[in-house]
């Protein structure tokens, strides 16, 4: 199935002017809009299940979707369970260099596309829906699949109040770091130490993803402890 006009498509924003322009764009594009203003108090589930209720085919939301009143979840959570629940679902974001590596890249896993806001982004946001729409469909793109390979820590600090790990991946870029919210960790590895540099994890990633936003980090696991004698070779 094709994404296709006639398509109804719930747009989530918690402005009312961004959520009246991006609903003009989608309306452009000749998709019936289901418009959603995000105010608290409101549970993701709940959000999820009006959506679909009225029977929209896809989901469209903002990523700072601020606490207002009790919303205790961003954009790109709400599309990774709207995916998970095969509702095909895209963020559309101001801020996609500023949250990549740490809110968005903890979800990244679960959003096809992100689509910069500004203008001109109408063709951006409907190829983005026919890519989602094709993952829900078990179409997931080479670029777009996760394969084991070793992560190791090349730094750990602060990014802008959340701690991020610097890593580089063996299979991908091995000489660029990428940023990835610590959170991504194992449990038990979840405290910002500097004993986790050099610290070699094994998990998966798109390592076939062009750019480093495209990126997905899920499955961490501490890599086993080399024998004492190769270490010393």
């Amino acid at each position: 199935m094709t994404v296709r006009e006639g398509f109804d498509v719930a747009v989530l924003d918690d402005r009312e002017d961004d959520l009246a322009r991006a609903c003009d764009q989608v309306e452009d594009l000749d998709y019936s809009v289901f418009s959603m203003l995000i105010r608290g108090p409101r549970q993701i589930d709940d959000v999820l299940d009006e959506v679909m209720d009225r029977g929209c085919h896809a989901l469209i939301s903002d990523h700072r979707l601020h606490p207002r009143g009790g919303v205790n979840f961003d954009g790109a959570e709400l599309v990774a369970r709207a995916n998970e629940r095969r509702l095909p679902a895209i963020l559309y974001s101001a801020y996609v260099e500023d949250d990549e590596a740490t809110t968005i890249r903890a979800w990244r896993y679960g959003i096809p596309r992100i689509v910069k806001k500004g203008p001109g982004s109408v063709y951006a946001i409907a190829e983005a829906l026919q890519i989602a729409q094709e993952e829900s469909e078990g179409n997931r793109a080479l670029e777009r699949q996760g394969f084991l390979t070793p992560i190791r820590v090349v730094d750990v600090h602060d990014h802008i109040g959340r701690p991020t790990l610097d890593v580089t991946i063996t299979a991908w870029q091995p000489d660029v770091p990428v940023t990835i919210p610590i959170a991504l960790l194992p449990p038990g590895f979840r405290v910002r130490s500097t004993d986790l540099i050099d610290q070699i994890f094994l998990g998966e990633v798109n390592f076939y993803a062009d750019h480093e936003s495209e990126l997905f980090f899920r499955n961490l696991k501490a890599a086993p402890t080399p024998p004492a004698e190769w270490r010393a070779r």
